[in-house]
């Protein structure tokens, strides 16, 4: 039999610099009971285990722990597991923190950043570095076994400030773009058909309506402000008919937004990272920035809402990116052209653009810039389009 023994720590900013290695864990639960846990982890997509771990005395619990074959393993979350998984990065550090590890969740925990400290003897006094800010150790809302099924951005709404973000955008180290109605011209075409389908389901709904209540928001987010105002639902088959009607309608009009490719080289020649974070599911996206002829740009590099569970404006999607771009909240710039999407930055702790190209300035006026086509979003970036 084998003792874990492990502190657990809230941090702030200053640990990055002395990370030396990263690994990628996702792992799921058989079971999540407090006094006993059943977990798959697999690491790095090549190695996987089996642990078993008993009740929790402090900071010191029993724990017993299997190689599986990697086959295995993944069925075994797959088909055995509730989802999401919790899925992290997880950070060693080096020289004098030499010990300490930092697990950075992305996915259903986005948001969350952990500190752990293993210690033959938990009672141990250690000298704790000054990025530790609380310790969480009895706190059992921080076990992974309990994020796997009350995720932290159910419950941990102002239990931490956010970092303060960036003065200047021309600043980031990453700039997270919207999708629609930012890289692609679809708010017209999707509105268009949103409200056609809306009013021959029997919620008479303009184009303009459409654009005011629901740009930048998701078919869910829809379809619960309908049942809020109506207490009806939206028939059986409407997700799926919208859907096919909107790929219909992008394969034959669908562009880019002019210009948009220009700022995108330039921040390629200046070495800035960028990524996608849309509310649209992965097969629209794909679908956008494929018949745009943007999707080169953002290979490897494209999240959605099915990444999390939580659209805007929540904050999780955006959390979610730059943990999987290696990038602190506080350095990142969302450009965003919807209200949800500005919200969720600013719940993200980020900077933000708003792109009041068809959305009104007024109306974006929570972001820390606003912009009204591409020249000004480049003059805020810092960068130079040639002419």
């Amino acid at each position: 039999m084998g003792v874990e023994t492990e502190r657990k720590f809230l941090v702030g900013r200053g640990w990055r610099e002395t990370v030396v290695r990263t690994r990628e864990v996702r792992q799921g639960y058989m079971s999540a009971e407090p006094e006993r846990a059943v977990r798959v982890r697999i690491t790095d997509g090549a190695e996987a285990v089996l642990t078993v771990k008993g009740p929790r005395d402090g900071a010191r619990r029993a724990e017993f722990e299997y190689p599986v074959p990697l086959a295995d393993a993944e069925e075994i979350l797959a088909r055995l597991c509730p989802q999401p998984l919790v899925q992290k990065k997880r950070h060693y550090l080096g020289g004098r923190f030499d010990g300490w590890t930092v697990d950075e969740f992305y996915g259903s925990n986005a948001g969350l950043v952990l500190a752990e400290l293993d210690a033959e003897d938990a009672a141990d006094v250690v000298d704790l570095p000054e990025w530790v800010t609380e310790e969480v150790t009895t706190d059992p809302r921080y076990d992974n076994a309990s994020l796997h099924g009350r995720p932290y951005p159910t419950w941990a709404a102002g239990t931490a400030p956010a970092p303060r973000p960036l003065r200047d955008p021309a600043d980031a180290d990453l700039v997270i773009f919207d999708n629609d109605g930012v890289l692609v011209d679809s708010e017209p075409i999707a509105n268009r058909v949103l409200a056609a389908l809306l009013t021959e389901a029997g919620f008479p709904t303009s184009y303009e309506d459409s654009v005011r209540r629901y740009m930048g928001g998701t078919l869910d987010r829809v379809r619960a402000m309908l049942r809020a105002e109506t207490g009806r639902e939206l028939p059986t088959g409407f997700t799926a008919h919208y859907r096919a009607r909107l790929i219909e309608a992008f394969e034959r009009d669908l562009r880019p937004v002019a210009g948009m490719a220009e700022v995108l080289r330039a921040l390629t020649r200046r070495g800035t990272p960028f990524c996608v974070a849309s509310s649209s599911p992965r097969d629209r996206l794909a679908l956008g920035l494929r018949v745009t002829g943007l999707a080169s740009f953002f290979e490897g590099r494209v999240y959605c809402a099915d990444d999390v569970t939580r659209g805007k404006p929540a904050p999780d999607l955006f959390l979610h990116a730059a943990v999987r771009m290696g990038v602190d909240r506080a350095h990142a710039v969302v450009v965003e052209d919807s209200v949800p999407g500005v919200d969720a930055a600013m719940a993200a702790g980020m900077t933000s653009i708003g792109y009041a190209a068809l959305t009104p300035a007024d109306r974006l006026s929570a972001a820390t810039r606003v912009v009204r086509d591409t020249a000004g979003l480049a003059v805020e970036l810092g960068l130079t389009i040639p002419g």
